[in-house]
């Protein structure tokens, strides 16, 4: 009978782990990739070796799911050593009050982590449901690895499930990924990632963080970690349209989402608009993504973690797996220096070097350089058109800039780096132009005055804000 029970557990469970995938929404664990979960020959390599841990345990971890349950307070069993059939003195675990994948541990190639290790990460009690009882009771667990023995194996895929005292509990027969809780360690796969090293300033840059820190409450690194998806998805044009004329704006709202933006606010185009309605998406459909944002490190780390999540769970674009990984990076090296780093690295204005580099004012006219942070300081100097300048800090609005031994700031927004990197030329592509494409999209467009923003020309833009123009002719 016992391994006809053995058999039954060893087919249940091969077939579920090789065609049941966890769902997204039961996944709150760090650096978990939806779309590229671990493959079958992964996964068949926990399910060959899951006959001899049954039979090792005896029906310790899942019983038959056949068993014939009398009563509420034991199951007809063979007493061990009299062969006579009475009630067994321990009770079944019917059920758990928490089910599916509770979280999610990857490791590189070469530093798997030690068995003790992971257990110190995994919860030491669990809830459970015991048969014909409504209320759970938390017991003492430990996690047990399925099918192999985890330290002496070479795999990349491993799954652990709670083993509870066996003299004093059993388990009803079930299903291990969909009626029990279970915990997955598994080798991050060997991909290609594209770095991009550089993403030029922009003025929306600047407000979308002040927004998120400000308006939201986020920490620095939760920002820094939306700018990067922001900087990969449309350059932080509110304009911008992708994916076949069916994505617009900042975040590019796809489809049913565009259509939604248009609903919640007049102002739709424009940055603020925009802005308002990603955060009512996050607090009414999108409330994991702000939960997790909410408790990132506010560190390098933090900003990288928040990039990759925002990635998969909010933007999803193709690849999200790779591309992930890649806003991730551009959060922790580019955008964390810029506005996250303090220590001295940062003046009382908010400038830092992370701006540094050559760039060139390609507007008309000429560029007014200031004696200080303000249109209200003297002017000193200017820039011709096509003139290039040597930036040393910026806050994303104002840069220190230095043309032809002159000293001196200037407006940020009229300066574009002079080298865009490939990965920088290639997020242009995949934008098509503002006007032409929202008018094969039927979208609204505005005169084009009002429907640009950061491309804006100079003096219409100033006069807008209710200030001097920065430029001369």
């Amino acid at each position: 009978m016992r391994s006809f029970r053995k058999n039954i557990f060893v087919m249940g469970l091969a077939s579920l782990l090789l065609v049941a995938e966890p769902a997204a929404s039961c996944v709150y664990a760090d650096d978990l990739f939806t779309d590229d979960a671990a493959s079958a020959d992964e996964k068949s390599q926990v399910v060959s070796g899951s006959d001899e841990l049954v039979g090792e345990s005896a029906g310790g971890l899942f019983e038959d799911q056949n068993t014939n349950v009398q009563s509420r307070d034991g199951i007809p069993t063979d007493d061990g050593e009299t062969g006579k059939s009475g009630k067994s003195s321990r009770k079944m675990i019917a059920g758990f009050r928490q089910t599916g994948l509770i979280k999610s541990i990857t490791f590189d190639e070469g530093s798997k982590p030690s068995l003790d290790s992971l257990r110190a990460q995994f919860p030491g009690t669990v809830d459970v449901y015991f048969v014909g009882e409504n209320k759970p009771e938390t017991l003492s667990t430990v996690w047990q690895c399925v099918g192999e023995d985890y330290s002496s194996s070479g795999g990349s895929y491993f799954l652990f499930t709670p083993t509870f005292d066996e003299s004093e509990y059993l388990v009803r027969g079930m299903s291990i990924t969909n009626d029990a809780p279970y915990i997955e360690v598994r080798k991050k796969p060997a991909v290609a990632v594209e770095m991009i090293e550089s993403a030029p300033p922009t003025v929306n840059e600047k407000k979308v963080f002040e927004y998120c820190t400000k308006e939201m409450g986020l920490s620095k690194a939760a920002a820094c970690g939306i700018l990067a998806n922001m900087y990969c998805e449309s350059g932080f044009r509110t304009n911008a349209i992708g994916d076949g004329n069916t994505s617009v704006g900042v975040c590019q709202w796809h489809n049913g989402r565009w259509t939604n933006l248009r609903s919640y606010t007049k102002d739709w185009q424009k940055l603020e608009g925009q802005l308002s309605f990603m955060n009512y998406e996050l607090e009414h459909g999108y409330s994991a993504t702000l939960n997790y944002l909410k408790e990132v490190t506010d560190d390098a780390q933090g900003a990288y973690d928040a990039a990759n999540f925002w990635c998969l769970h909010y933007e999803m674009p193709d690849s999200a797996r790779t591309r992930g990984i890649t806003r991730g990076y551009l959060a922790k090296n580019i955008y964390w220096p810029r506005y996250g780093e303090d220590g001295g690295k940062t003046d009382e204005e908010g400038c830092n070097d992370s701006f540094a580099g050559e760039y060139v004012f390609d507007g008309e006219g000429s560029l007014n350089i200031r004696s200080g942070h303000s249109e209200d300081s003297e002017v000193v100097g200017s820039i011709p058109a096509g003139g290039k300048v040597e930036v040393t800090r910026s806050n994303g609005e104002w840069a220190h800039v230095i043309w032809k031994g002159q000293t001196g700031l200037c407006r940020m927004e009229y300066l574009t780096v002079v080298e865009l990197t490939a990965a920088d030329r290639e997020i242009g592509a995949e934008t098509e132009p503002e006007d032409n494409a929202a008018a094969e999209a039927g979208a609204e467009t505005e005169p084009e005055s009002e429907n640009k923003t950061e491309a804006d020309s100079e003096d219409n833009a100033a006069a807008r804000a209710g200030r001097e123009p920065e430029t001369e002719s």
